[in-house]
């Protein structure tokens, strides 16, 4: 189809007096001389005759464009409701000159799209469908996979930027060039465009830029770049750069259909993203994404800690020489991984695996939540909300510090493990399952005897300078051995067996009883939920933003 402003183009050289084509920009078919019958005519065309014709017909049947050329002066018929629609060259030309020009402009890119269908049936790739925009787009195009490596440009036509030539001598971006996109904000921006995107001189490069990211399955994975040195962008370089791109995306889908690896991930994203959860679907699709039905998964969330700086294409690509087996899905600022574990140490893996990122991690800034292990690939979106959690609680956690003021032995043994940059859902769910407890229509554990007597130690140390709260978390992980809370205290067990003694008459609790010590260690893990809540989501704090 041709727009509007493509036919504007092709008569840039003559003077264009009138292209009033109404409220929308319309696309034509094809290019016609003015039939003698309205009954003959279709709205998507586009027919050519002399003004006085055109405007006649149009006040007797509306609804159609025409191109005219001038034949009569300027009256008071011109009005805007008679010129609707119809564009005037000012020319002393016939009708049939300017129909051909218009046409050898329209079978100029009739002949490309003909040519880019023809490739396609072929099985083309990318660099054949690059070159045969060149003689119509007249400018340097070039098309990056989503860790901006190289994939195919115009050879003959050489971009003037310094930026294309270092990508064209190079096959990829440099980590300078992606510092500069990153200070621009430009991965950000893509991430929520999803249109032909027009970027002006100066904004990334001397040229303006026209691209557009490919996507399957919410991923970003090829992008298609423009640089307008040798042709300005206008409206109608970008028509035909949008026309391109419908044959690059047909090319671009059907090469991610028949990658297995894409497969896969168009499987795992509609688990993750689209709810598939039937087991029988996942089962037969399963079967042509070489993941297998059953055996032992874990699976991994990863986000970044500032988002504008990562280029997650190159992550991933990084990602997959580290796990080998793995399934990897990424969208948007979130890398999922399925961890596929043929070993029967499979935990002993996980851990030699997580050893290995560790310096990648640093490297971009990520954080990884580890869910359980499960045993069949429809539980993997609960592993993945598991995973999420982990990380997320975990970081929520690490704000809490030593809230009991223990000893360091104490908070060593209790506190939730992580190096920053890995947390485990094994070592957070007590208060994620307290979170929820708490935080629903009823708080299950307020105001309770157990939470009562926990508050009325806490006030007793804080009034007479005692430590019985120590003394009783001590005394209830080392499951009533007073000889091994004695040693974590740095005191006699008899002096133990006393202050558990006076901390049950002031509490008003019997610790001989199983459930009153359990109650006690959640109301211990509530108050460090509740606490860490309070500081991680403070006013002015930064952590929050890290969470998600």
């Amino acid at each position: 189809m041709f727009t509007k402003s493509l036919v504007l183009e092709t008569l840039q050289p003559y003077r264009v007096s009138h292209s009033l084509v109404g409220d929308s920009i319309p696309k034509f078919k094809w290019v016609a001389m003015l039939p003698d019958s309205p009954d003959e005519m279709s709205p998507d065309m586009l027919y050519v005759c002399p003004l006085s014709i055109a405007i006649a017909r149009n006040l007797k049947t509306p609804g159609h464009y025409y191109l005219t050329v001038r034949d009569m002066f300027a009256d008071d018929e011109e009005d805007a409701g008679a010129l609707k629609g119809i564009i005037v060259v000012n020319e002393n030309k016939s009708a049939s000159w300017l129909f051909n020009i218009v046409q050898c402009r329209f079978l100029d890119i009739s002949d490309w799209v003909d040519k880019m269908k023809a490739a396609l049936i072929e099985n083309c790739n990318y660099q054949r469908m690059v070159d045969l925009c060149e003689p119509i787009l007249n400018n340097p195009v070039l098309i990056f996979d989503s860790a901006y490596t190289l994939l195919a440009y115009t050879k003959n036509i050489i971009g003037n930027d310094p930026i294309t030539t270092e990508v064209i001598e190079k096959g990829y971006h440099s980590d300078e060039t992606l510092k500069t996109f990153r200070d621009r904000k430009r991965f950000e921006f893509y991430e929520k465009e999803h249109r032909v995107v027009v970027s002006p001189p100066g904004v990334m490069s001397q040229y303006g830029i026209v691209t557009k990211w490919c996507r399957y399955g919410g991923e970003m994975l090829l992008q298609v770049v423009m640089e307008c040195s040798q042709t300005p962008s206008s409206p109608a370089s970008v028509d035909l750069f949008e026309i391109f791109m419908e044959y690059v995306q047909i090319c671009f889908d059907r090469q991610q259909r028949d990658s297995p690896s894409h497969v896969y991930s168009s499987l795992l994203s509609d688990m993750l993203y689209a709810n598939l959860d039937n087991p029988f679907t996942i089962g037969e699709r399963a079967k042509t994404s070489d993941i297998p039905f059953s055996g032992r998964f874990d699976a991994y969330r990863i986000v970044f800690e500032d988002n504008s700086t990562v280029l997650v294409g190159r992550f991933v690509q990084e990602l997959e020489a580290y796990l080998i087996k793995s399934k990897i899905v990424a969208r948007k600022y979130e890398v999922v991984v399925l961890n596929i574990y043929n070993s029967p140490d499979y935990q002993k893996q996980s851990m030699l695996n997580l050893s290995k990122l560790a310096p990648l991690l640093e490297k971009y800034g990520a954080m990884c939540g580890v869910s359980e292990t499960f045993a069949t690939l429809p539980e993997f979106r609960d592993a993945y909300t598991q995973a999420t959690r982990a990380q997320t609680l975990g970081l929520q956690l690490m704000t809490l510090g030593n809230y009991w003021n223990f000893d360091k032995e104490i908070l060593e043994a209790t506190k939730v493990k992580s190096d920053r940059k890995v947390f485990y859902y094994n070592d957070v769910y007590v208060h994620l399952a307290l979170h929820m407890a708490q935080s629903g229509q009823s708080n299950a554990f307020g105001n309770t005897e157990c939470s009562r007597a926990l508050t009325k130690l806490s006030e007793y140390d804080r009034d007479n300078n005692t430590r019985l709260v120590q003394v009783l978390y001590t005394f209830l992980i080392s499951e009533r051995r007073a000889t091994a809370a004695g040693r974590i205290l740095k005191t006699h067990r008899n002096n133990v067996l006393y202050h558990v003694s006076r901390l049950e008459e002031i509490a008003g609790i019997d610790l001989n009883n199983y459930w009153t010590r359990l109650k006690l260690l959640l109301a211990f893990h509530l108050a460090e939920i509740q606490e860490s809540n309070r500081l991680f989501y403070s006013p002015g704090g930064d952590a929050a933003s890290q969470c998600y």
